[in-house]
């Protein structure tokens, strides 16, 4: 392990009981830094799935040796699927999916045009076959092992006061999961900053929705039972 990465490792590690890293795309060329990252996780890290978040929540206190870590995969790239998923699970870690559901549904021959106008960045001829999102096959393979979760429907910003977007990218996401995996999803992302307690709009939404977690570039909030 490099001076780097040791370093970062272990500032994380002497911060909150609870962490949280992001990835995006994970191409194949970086495994071998994936690999790496995750075994400095892994050593100094508990894996961290909804349950023991909410009971966080709940207690105020981390009962583990050691702090959590919560591993965000963002927008439900196929590499997160066919190179990250394997890590994961080699090193024992779990996994948080927040798929815009609305690229899942996507037909294969509409992945790129659906990427390039919902700022979905992809590596440039990945994959001979045009498929770039996870599917939803392996979404529910995922689904119980990792955590998979909802980062809204097709990937935009949502203004707090459109309520026709709202439901759509909101609720609609939430819809979506439901109907492919046979139940409603914990956790849903905003796109950058938004967090509840902004908008009555939008806050009516996620209840209606019965997300029970919400991430955003700020903190990640237990919800309001509805």
């Amino acid at each position: 392990m490099n001076v780097q990465l040791a370093q970062i490792a272990a500032a994380f590690a002497s911060a909150a009981p609870i962490n949280a890293i992001n990835y995006h795309n994970t191409p194949a060329h970086r495994a071998g830094e994936y690999d790496r990252q995750l075994a400095a996780l892994a050593e100094r890290f508990a894996p961290t799935g909804e349950d023991e978040l909410a009971a966080f929540f709940r207690t105020g206190r981390w009962p583990g040796r050691k702090p959590g870590v919560i591993i965000a995969l963002y927008n439900g790239y196929r590499n997160n699927y066919d190179v990250f998923r394997p890590l994961l699970e080699k090193h024992g870690l779990t996994g948080w999916f927040f798929a815009a559901s609305g690229y899942a549904s996507c037909s294969i021959r509409d992945q790129i045009a659906f990427s390039r106008q919902n700022t979905l960045k992809l590596i440039p001829d990945e994959y001979a076959d045009g498929r770039y999102a996870m599917s939803w096959d392996e979404l529910r393979d995922l689904d119980g092992r990792h955590v998979v979760a909802s980062h809204t429907r097709n990937h935009v910003r949502i203004a707090i006061d459109d309520a026709v977007g709202m439901e759509g990218e909101i609720v609609g996401s939430q819809d979506d999961f439901s109907a492919n995996l046979g139940h409603p999803v914990r956790s849903f992302a905003w796109l950058l900053s938004g967090t509840h307690g902004q908008s009555p709009l939008t806050d009516a939404c996620l209840a209606r929705a019965r997300y029970e977690f919400l991430f955003s570039d700020f903190k990640i909030q237990r919800l309001p039972e509805a």
